[in-house]
């Protein structure tokens, strides 16, 4: 009897561990284009590619939430003013996107993922609210406030903002962390609209997190002391040595502990100006940021060392009117885990820097290969640095330019 209960034991341990080691299925699957991987693995050193027929994943019927003059449909998201980041999903090999226009036409609070291997978008969150025009009926049927937070019914944010550089993602909590900051457009007016009003908001960062499992927001009550819940065009980076998201503006640095919700003032002495754009170089254990020109400042680049779970100053390490542009309605810039270098791409001309940490110089690139396919003027790209495929990624309405610096050794 012993020996069978053992057994038993046995069986219930290893069908457990089994599970744990189980992969978890992302959904909705989607099944790579042959063509494209094979496109990616023939791709070499300072070599580009462009990738055509972008698909866009209807999971649920989408209906007519933009009154009829959207084509997302058929394009995916695309640019919207300053929103060009993305945040890559390790566990789910893909890209997360989300953010609202500055006026017309997408004042959205949608939420998409792009898959590579497939070339497809997925719209993740279909948006319950379209926040422009004058308030009509229509607000007083879609919004609420629950807990201090203006949200559609849904549950989706009610008064959604751009994300300028503060997006990022919890791999931990496997979900979409967005400082979601917004001056006061409407706001009075859609509180009225619902009998509410302002004092009745909560006080604190307007944190909202997105689940990529449950395909939902929710909003993040944290505890003080907090930064500036009006820091309009700040960062938010992911750091897996701090294990959470550093908040960035100006002066400000805090580091937000979502297990705990709480924040960690780190601040200096040192600022960046507003609206610039960083990544985090794994390897060198260092955040480099960009941003330029300002006023009759040249485009400038500073490094801030992480060490001992404690971050440094900010240094400046390069100045020079012929650096790239860097700002977050212009350009973004991801960190090459394989060419350990920082990649930045200019949508006003068309270009692809390389910055490299070790000589603190920037590099005008250019590729070998298929040239870009966007138009200057017209350029609503957004993008990321995909990890799992060693591309640096530039996504547009009609066509993807893929971009990579160095090959893999790995076989």
């Amino acid at each position: 009897m012993r020996y069978v209960f053992f057994i038993f034991i046995m069986f219930l341990f290893i069908s457990a561990s089994s599970d744990d080691n189980k992969e978890e299925i992302i959904k909705p699957e989607l099944k790579a284009k042959p063509a494209i991987l094979k496109m990616i693995a023939a791709m070499g050193d300072n070599s580009s590619i462009v990738l055509k027929d972008i698909t866009v994943h209807e999971k649920e019927k989408l209906g007519d939430f933009a009154k009829g003059w959207h084509k997302m449909k058929i394009t995916g998201p695309g640019s919207r003013n300053y929103c060009l980041k993305m945040a890559w999903m390790e566990d789910r090999k893909r890209a997360f996107f989300c953010g609202a226009n500055h006026g017309s036409p997408t004042r959205f609070n949608d939420a998409w993922e792009y898959d590579l291997a497939s070339n497809t978008w997925v719209m993740l969150y279909v948006p319950d609210y379209n926040d422009r025009d004058k308030i009509t009926e229509y607000d007083k049927k879609v919004l609420v406030l629950k807990d201090g937070w203006l949200r559609t019914k849904k549950g989706g944010p009610a008064h959604p903002a751009h994300t300028w550089w503060g997006l990022t993602y919890d791999p931990n909590l496997k979900a979409a962390v967005w400082y979601c900051a917004w001056p006061g457009y409407r706001l009075k007016e859609k509180l009225d609209a619902i009998g509410a009003k302002k004092e009745d908001l909560y006080k604190g960062p307007p944190m909202w997190l997105f689940y990529t499992k449950t395909k939902k927001w929710e909003p993040m009550k944290t505890a003080k002391p907090w930064p500036k819940t009006n820091a309009y065009a700040a960062s938010l980076e992911y750091i897996p040595e701090l294990k959470g998201s550093l908040f960035q503006f100006r002066k400000q640095n805090f580091l937000l502990d979502v297990n705990t919700k709480s924040w960690k003032n780190m601040s200096g002495t040192v600022g960046l100006p507003p609206e610039s754009i960083l990544c985090y170089d794994t390897s060198r254990k260092i955040i480099i940021a960009h941003r330029g020109p300002v006023k009759k400042n040249n485009p400038r680049t500073w490094h801030m060392s992480v060490k001992d779970g404690k971050i440094g100053s900010w240094e400046k390490v390069a100045e020079d009117k012929n650096l790239p542009n860097g700002h977050d309605a212009r350009s973004f810039m991801y960190f090459d885990s394989i060419g350990k270098v920082a990649i930045l791409y200019e949508k006003t001309t068309n270009l692809i820097w390389v910055y490299h940490p070790d000589t603190k110089k920037w590099e005008k690139m250019v590729p070998k290969g298929a040239p870009s396919p966007f138009i200057e003027k017209k350029n609503r790209s957004i993008g990321y640095y995909d990890v799992a495929r060693n591309v640096f990624v530039i996504i547009g309405h009609k066509a993807v330019w893929c971009y990579r610096y160095k090959k893999s050794n790995r076989t």
